[in-house]
């Protein structure tokens, strides 16, 4: 017995840790060597190019938005959304602009200072791209400058969205990749740029915890009334924020940020929700792309039947029932079948009984996020999700509910400005269908995904929320030199199959398969994926379509 104690803290630990690092890479935190980084000195000037108005203009795109080629729209569009909810007074409160067009944007000099080890600035660009004397908001920005800084910025994004990515920068470290000074930026609405406000850590832990899985006209109303009010209290603390937090505005801002460090071309590697942002900027700038890597790729295309992200984590839930079924110390079924009843049944009894865990509770949708949280890495996170649930159904809940906040992006006081950035975005980037669509897509699911789509139950953010979405732009990034686009056969947060359909429908797109676990690859230690990621940035190989790495 004491020695099955031992064992235990030791499975423990190593859980944590995994937990930890699992944390950083769903949040695109991951990575990075550690090296001696040069230090800066207290504040560098950065003046910026100078701009021929005849040729190219820094985040205007050749071809107008509204000329490139969309999906078709499905009606109704955005029918139960409050687009006549107003804020008097919000919080967020909005810069004055440099100047009646984008000149005064284009001009500004960026001011490097000292933040520890890098360097940090903060330049303005406009709330409002088609009316650029309307307002200014605040971009946040950090440079991890390498040993020379021979192939200059390498811009790299961690994904969501609503994660900032200076800490994605820092994470990583200075010659991460030989020779680029690494740069990670805020997009708007997240980090330390002008952010996404909404309601306080009391009403945002009841909407986060209402029961997605309505089972009566009563709960579901309930449902219906959290997410509008949640909506309201955004627009309340945003105001006119909320209107212009699409992915392309986020990436005419970048354009912005190559030009005012001096970089002709944009290299980049963006993860997640950050392959996104760089398939839309090969698809407006495509004259402006240099090196691009897009690891695990979203879903870009228009097709109802492509796999979901619930199914995604319906299938790592499985691998871990198969591991857990063949593994002495996991004791919750002999076989995978088994093991997965086992699951379903405890977070189906959260419905109705939800685990007390001091003054909060663990409730069915909050414990399957936590399940989710394990997920996001491989198989070295498996032993502590069998300790964490485990605990969980003997009733103490603390790590499981924990695990929960790490993916909604709550503190031990307050939410992170993810909690608000991610549906703010994710709502501006995409339209839906109403309420009762809602409802029907989620059935769908539920037949797929039996276990995470019923216990993660339906939000209803989109549908209740008080702007609009923009236009839902067909990517094919037309003229732009090759992109790497990167996928994990066993993903579970972007499916495998996402990466496949985003490297064909990119014109340019060069797929490289890891066969492995995780949520992402280039990042995860993988020899082969280094080499190949590597060799493509600092020397410019591109590697044969459809390469694997195991």
């Amino acid at each position: 017995m004491e020695r099955d104690r031992i064992d235990k803290a030791q499975w423990i630990l190593i859980a944590i840790a995994v937990a930890l690092v699992v944390s950083f890479f769903a949040f695109g935190m991951v990575g990075g060597r550690p090296q001696d980084q040069p230090v800066p000195t207290p504040s560098q000037e950065q003046p910026a190019p100078s701009v021929d108005e005849e040729g190219p203009q820094p985040g205007v795109p050749l071809v107008p938005v509204e000329e490139h080629e969309t999906w078709p729209d499905r009606e109704p569009r955005n029918p139960d959304r409050q687009l006549d909810y107003e804020a008097p007074d919000p919080e967020v409160l909005l810069d004055e602009a440099p100047s009646e067009d984008l000149t005064g944007y284009w001009s500004q000099s960026v001011a490097w200072e000292a933040c520890g080890e890098h360097e940090c600035a903060t330049v303005q660009v406009p709330l409002d791209w088609e009316d650029p004397s309307r307002a200014a908001i605040d971009i946040a920005m950090r440079r991890v400058p390498s040993t020379d800084g021979s192939r200059g910025p390498l811009f790299v994004n961690p994904g969501g969205p609503g994660f900032g990515g200076q800490d994605f920068a820092a994470g990583l470290g200075a010659d991460y990749w030989q020779g680029y000074d690494l740069v990670g930026w805020d997009p708007r609405g997240t980090g330390q740029s002008t952010t996404v406000e909404c309601g306080e850590t009391r009403e945002t832990d009841a909407v986060y915890g209402l029961d997605g899985s309505p089972d009566d006209a009563g709960e579901e109303e309930a449902l219906l009334d959290g997410w509008t009010t949640f909506a309201q209290d955004c627009r309340d603390a945003s105001g006119a924020l909320l209107d212009h937090l699409t992915t392309i505005e986020n990436v005419r801002d970048l354009d912005l940020l190559r030009h005012l460090l001096g970089a002709e071309a944009l290299n980049y590697f963006g993860v997640s929700y950050g392959t996104y942002v760089g398939a839309v900027y090969a698809e407006l700038f495509p004259d402006r792309v240099g090196r691009m890597v897009l690891d695990a790729a979203v879903d870009i295309t228009d097709d109802e039947e492509t796999v979901s992200q619930a199914e995604g984590f319906e299938r790592a839930l499985r691998a871990y029932a198969e591991w857990c079924a063949a593994e002495d110390r996991c004791t919750f079924g002999d076989d995978a079948e088994a093991v997965l009843a086992e699951i379903a049944e405890f977070l189906a009894g959260l419905d109705e009984s939800p685990i007390s865990v001091g003054d909060r509770e663990l409730t069915q949708s909050l414990a399957t996020t936590g399940v989710a949280f394990f997920l996001y890495a491989d198989e070295e996170a498996y032993p502590g999700l069998t300790f964490v649930l485990g605990d969980a159904m003997e009733g103490r809940a603390g790590d499981l509910l924990s695990a929960a906040d790490q993916l909604n992006g709550r503190g031990p006081a307050s939410y992170e400005t993810v909690a608000f950035a991610f549906p703010a975005t994710r709502c501006a980037d995409w339209a839906d269908e109403g309420v009762r669509s809602a409802y029907q897509e989620w059935g769908r699911m539920v037949s797929k995904s039996p276990i995470f789509a019923t216990n993660m139950g339906i939000d209803l953010v989109c549908e209740r929320w008080t702007a609009d979405s923009a236009p839902y732009l067909k990517l094919t990034a037309e003229g732009a030199p090759p992109i790497l686009v990167v996928g994990t056969t066993g993903d579970s947060a972007t499916p495998y199959e996402h990466a496949v359909s985003m490297a064909e429908q990119l014109e340019s797109g060069i797929l490289l398969t890891y066969d492995g676990a995780g949520h992402g690859a280039v990042t995860g230690g993988n020899e082969c994926v280094s080499d190949v990621v590597g060799s493509y940035l600092v020397d410019g190989d591109v590697p044969d379509d459809q390469t694997t790495c195991t």
